[in-house]
């Protein structure tokens, strides 16, 4: 492999005569999606760290804002309205996403360890990770659910109200008097209350009380709130033991439920006190007045995972908020050495709780009130709040290198159009026809074959482990599309230009997920070739031996065309480009490109193929006129079995498109197209990066493997037709 560093090696003052947008020089990383860092994220995105790349961690793509959880759980809000779309906010704030959870830190080496990528390096990094209920006793993380990570809540909450209690009234508890264990319970009454379904609540704590630090009428107001919906309180009860159908307290009392929502003090995560950052008696990274940690300078903390050692606050949504300018001005200054500012806040606040059925109480310097007034003033608070990163995102901006400023797809969607590249290859060939197929035979001496083939594409991630993953996922379809296995690799990867360092952490991370990648596919990596440019652009060439037991033109009158992965790639990366994804359909899109098609590969060498062939570039009917090519027979498509990744058809419905699209509209005119919804046929024309195998089979084969699952029957090969492909 030839190594990145010959490149890196050259100055960078020849990037000044080209049009870069960025050269990145040292690693800012946010661990963490909670309140402060959507905040400085957002901040930063106004006023950039000139050299500083941001890279925003996370194990979720939508992070709830909890002071509207409980109107949630109530049904007064949706979950868009009380969730920030963190992967909406990185793409409009040009801050690269590793959607990973963080498992471990290495202080010294400036490392992140994730559980499903490589390594992650930095200069400094700041966590904002939050914190969850303490479940540490005996059978809670068994049986409770807490109600933080809310994430994890927001959740679980749909499954609890869609459970079966075939006709018993659910018994559930409240674990908690605090303001989150109130709210969270007279959310529930009223969810409940107004889907008239029967349930029995009861609020737990060990106290005498609840709300021990409101004052007396807070605690009348809220006392009178419980009573009326019929909340059971449950006091001076300290659980010691949860089991599947009870809680047990000290003094063995039992109380039989159903379930448990735990709202109790918080623990802190155990991976920065295993990294031997400075942490408090409970766990939480002990920070100064710059919010930076007490043991090393490079790293920040903030939120419920810190501690402020000099001025303590209690662990509210409201100090998270309050801390974001502080740690924005703070990490600017850490990395332009100018003077830090120290953090400054209130020791009263203004506390808002909610009361279930649109009214609220608050409080602040003593001073108490409540009614549906103060519902009506929390919000409005909380709906600005959302605004800021729903309505009033930054811009995005399109990439400089696009002369036009035109925002041009990547992926397969970067591919150049089936024309164009027919009619050159003709040229090229000067009259001779060569049967497409997906590799191409090298070698043949002796009985003894070797394929290859190459394939690759522009980037469309900033995450470079999973960009390794998904082009070599890609890139060996073309052998298992012929029913050949894999055996080797070869890369060609062209960096995106930044500085030697940053170039440096790129690679090794790229270069990890290609060799995670080619493992899972038993494929040795040999060899390959480095460059840097404009943007980044990976390709791989794939090496197979053996005979190919499948050509993409041998389909049979008769046979079933079945397909193992939804399409709809394309569309979704372009509207992801464009901001206009939804963070659950970016995830499952996620989960599709890097799903390869090694198991059904191996699955169907027990079974009869006659053709077969991948789903990538030309789109579904593009990939089905390839079919047909030759084969003296015809497709019958039955437009509405295709199977379609979430919102891509939505998306279509828009008018969000692949830059590729235009390109591909012509293959329509080699069908007879009587499906009449037009979004749907652009689905089926969409370019798919990494999409599944298109396989044709008899019958009886389609059927058994229909039986297993993960597959669909999308249409049957017919006697030639007048046009090659009927989209009905």
């Amino acid at each position: 492999m030839e190594r990145l560093s010959n490149q890196q090696s050259r100055p960078l003052g020849r990037l000044a005569t080209l049009k870069v947008a960025a050269v990145f020089e040292r690693d800012l990383v946010f661990i963490g999606g909670g309140h402060s860092h959507a905040l400085v994220l957002r901040m930063l995105a106004m006023k950039p760290l000139t050299g500083v790349r941001l890279t925003l961690v996370t194990d979720t793509l939508l992070t709830p804002y909890s002071g509207m959880l409980p109107g949630y759980m109530a049904g007064h809000y949706s979950l868009d309205d009380t969730h920030i779309d963190l992967n909406k906010l990185c793409r409009a704030a040009g801050v690269r996403l590793i959607h990973d959870r963080v498992i471990g830190l290495d202080a010294q080496h400036k490392t992140i360890r994730l559980a499903n990528h490589g390594d992650l390096r930095y200069d400094r990094v700041s966590i904002n990770t939050g914190s969850t209920p303490n479940l540490t006793i005996p059978g809670a993380a068994e049986f409770a659910v807490g109600v933080k990570p809310v994430s994890q809540l927001t959740a679980m909450w749909q499954r609890l109200l869609e459970a079966d209690y075939k006709g018993k009234t659910p018994h559930w508890a409240v674990v908690g008097a605090g303001a989150a264990g109130v709210e969270v319970i007279l959310a529930i009454a009223h969810r409940f209350a107004r889907l008239q379904k029967p349930i029995r609540l009861s609020l737990v704590y060990s106290s005498a009380d609840i709300l021990p630090n409101y004052t007396p009428r807070i605690r009348r107001v809220v006392s009178d709130a419980l009573a009326k919906a019929g909340v059971e309180r449950v006091a001076n009860f300290s659980v010691a033991e949860v089991r599947k159908d009870r809680l047990i307290s000290a003094n063995n009392l039992e109380l039989h439920l159903d379930k448990s929502i735990w709202c109790t003090p918080a623990t802190a995560p155990h991976w920065p006190q295993d990294a031997g950052l400075d942490v408090d008696h409970n766990g939480f990274i002990t920070v100064n007045q710059y919010l930076q940690s007490t043991s090393h300078s490079d790293v920040f903390a903030v939120g419920d995972v810190s501690a402020m050692t000099l001025t303590p606050r209690p662990k509210a949504g409201v100090f998270a908020v309050r801390s974001a300018p502080f740690l924005r001005h703070n990490l600017t200054a850490a990395f332009t050495d100018q003077h830090m500012r120290p953090v400054r806040l209130q020791k009263d606040f203004l506390s808002l709780l909610a009361l279930g059925d649109q009214r609220a109480v608050g409080m602040r310097n003593g001073f108490s009130f409540a009614g549906r007034w103060v519902w009506r003033w929390k919000d409005r608070i909380d709906r600005q709040f959302m605004a800021l990163f729903s309505t009033a995102l930054p811009q995005m901006q399109a990439s400089d290198s696009m002369s036009d400023n035109t925002m041009h797809c990547a992926g397969c969607g970067s591919k150049l159009g089936p024309e164009l590249l027919s009619e050159t290859l003709a040229e090229l060939h000067q009259g001779k026809h060569h049967q497409a197929e997906d590799a191409a035979l090298a070698f043949n001496s002796g009985g003894h074959q070797l394929w290859q083939s190459i394939d690759g594409f522009r980037s469309f991630t900033d995450d470079l482990y999973r960009l390794g993953q998904v082009v070599t996922h890609h890139a060996v379809n073309d052998s298992y599309a012929m029913g050949i296995a894999p055996s080797s690799a070869q890369v060609w990867a062209n960096l995106a230009f930044s500085h030697p360092r940053i170039a440096r952490r790129d690679f090794r991370l790229l270069m990890s997920g290609i060799q995670s990648a080619l493992a899972e596919h038993d494929t040795e990596l040999i060899g390959g070739h480095s460059t840097e440019g404009l943007e980044t652009h990976v390709a791989l060439v794939v090496n197979g031996e053996g005979t190919a037991q499948w050509h993409k033109s041998n389909i049979q009158a008769g046979d079933w065309l079945l397909l193992n992965k939804p399409i709809g790639s394309g569309i979704l990366l372009a509207a992801d480009m464009q901001g206009k994804a939804h963070a659950l359909a970016i995830e499952a899109l996620w989960a599709q490109l890097l799903r390869s098609n090694r198991a059904f590969f191996q699955q169907l060498q027990t079974h009869t193929v006659h053709a077969a062939t991948d789903v990538t570039g030309f789109g579904l009917i593009g990939h089905l006129l390839e079919m047909t090519d030759g084969s003296g027979c015809s497709i019958a498509l039955d437009a509405d079995a295709v199977p379609l990744m979430r919102d891509a058809l939505t998306l279509s419905e828009q008018g969000v498109h692949s830059t590729l699209l235009p390109q591909l509209t012509p293959l329509l005119l080699r069908c007879k197209v009587e499906c009449e919804n037009t979004a749907l046929v652009n689905c089926l024309l969409d370019p798919q990066t990494q999409g599944g195998l298109l396989i044709s089979v008899p019958p009886a084969t389609a059927e058994a493997l229909l039986a297993q699952g993960d597959v669909w029957k999308i249409g049957e090969v017919t006697e030639a037709n007048s046009k090659p492909i009927t989209v009905r």
